[in-house]
């Protein structure tokens, strides 16, 4: 049996809902996202696990700190320390927009650290488990001028899902051919699937995106993917199934669980199932405060009533026009110990007329533009008579 941990989205270095740590010179939220790694690296050692496939978007910029690049070191260190193989996938974040540079991850790869493997390119790796075989195809997130080089769009065309579909689909067919009989094979994949449900849903835009059937093939065992924040599941047999991130983002990723995937491999079946991290809350409160006197207080009650200790927190509120603005400096102190505060503040204007729509040919709407002018309105007359005449002299003519 292979047994391995699956990750993905870690996006160290996302300063976002952050503060500045002065003393370390660092952004608070690089402690979360070292929390979650360590707490993966326990759940990897207490379970034995035999490779960790980190899925993409292990940074969050393609330039990061020292302080964001040890934070990795230690997680690699961590690992293959115990014997655990790495296998870090390139994402859309570390993978250079122009060839020939570096990717953040280059330097490790170029340590030569034992059982440390980057997947920067399309291509297959094999590796000795034991008495095992463990093949690990890899599709870093693929670029427009891969599509462009095997000349499936031309230059300056957008690519369509099959488009990608196409180009994805003949590298795999190439690369199943080259997988030892003898091996466990898994495939890594940072992109979309079409088969993305829920929230993660949106226009891709020309991103990279195919079928996941186009990844799950025989004799693939487990498809190992990234680049969707949600957890779920994609294809049933092989099993295809993104992690989800380790951390959460934004607010749209309130609601949704956060961790990494373990999955075991024997020779008759494939079973997995989701691990959750300590990733950071995200709460949001709405409150309507028009007409209140003292809104700061009433902020404070209603937001004492939520759990929101350590959390990222967003209060929206509502107010009427000429209400007192809301400075979160002043909430603060009367909360909980949020991690972090932000205060939406949303005006509403009372009685105003309501719009009526009308469709106008441009001589109506002029009318109506004079009728609401009144410096206009005594020369309304010679300004339709002008305007109509500028309508046949140039616009007829």
């Amino acid at each position: 049996m292979i047994k391995l941990l699956h990750t993905a989205d870690i996006h160290i270095g996302d300063k976002r809902y952050g503060r500045y740590d002065p003393e370390r010179s660092v952004n608070t939220r690089l402690d979360d996202q070292k929390r979650c790694l360590s707490h993966l690296a326990d759940i990897a050692i207490a379970e034995c696990i035999d490779a960790a496939i980190l899925a993409g978007d292990i940074y969050h910029g393609r330039s990061p700190s020292p302080a964001e690049e040890d934070v990795f070191a230690q997680f690699v260190a961590r690992l293959t320390g115990e014997g655990i193989h790495v296998f870090a996938l390139a994402g859309n974040h570390e993978r250079p927009a122009i060839p020939g540079r570096a990717s953040p991850l280059t330097h490790i790869a170029t340590l030569g650290i034992e059982r440390f493997h980057f997947l920067s390119e399309i291509g297959l790796t094999v590796v000795d488990i034991g008495a095992q075989k463990l093949a690990v195809m890899a599709i870093p997130w693929p670029q427009r001028r891969e599509l462009y080089d095997a000349g499936i769009i031309k230059s300056g065309e957008s690519p369509s899902a099959e488009a990608w579909d196409m180009y994805i689909s003949d590298k795999v067919d190439n690369l199943i051919e080259q997988i030892p009989e003898d091996s466990t094979a898994i495939l890594a994949a940072h992109l979309w699937t079409a088969n993305v449900a829920g929230p993660s849903k949106r226009n891709i835009r020309g991103e990279p995106v195919c079928h996941a059937g186009t990844l799950a093939q025989k004799p693939f065992r487990y498809i190992a993917l990234g680049h969707i924040h949600a957890h779920q599941q994609v294809w049933p047999d092989p099993p295809a199934v993104y992690s989800g991130s380790v951390d959460r983002t934004d607010f749209t990723e309130k609601n949704i669980p956060k961790g990494a995937v373990i999955a075991e491999i024997d020779e008759e079946k494939t079973s997995w199932r989701f691990v959750e991290t300590p990733a950071r809350k995200f709460v949001t409160i709405d409150i309507d405060l028009s007409g209140f006197s003292d809104p700061i207080e009433a902020v404070a009650k209603k937001a004492k009533a939520c759990d929101i200790e350590g959390a990222v927190v967003r209060i929206d509120v509502t107010q009427k026009q000429g209400d007192p603005p809301i400075d979160g400096r002043r909430i603060r102190p009367k909360l909980p110990a949020p991690f972090f505060l932000r205060v939406v503040r949303k005006v509403i204007t009372e009685d105003l007329e309501p719009i009526e729509l009308k469709a106008y040919d441009p001589i109506g709407a002029l009318g109506e533009y004079i009728d609401n002018r009144e410096e206009l309105k005594p020369d309304k007359e010679k300004l339709i008579a002008l305007a109509l005449k500028l309508k046949k002299d140039i616009i007829w003519k």
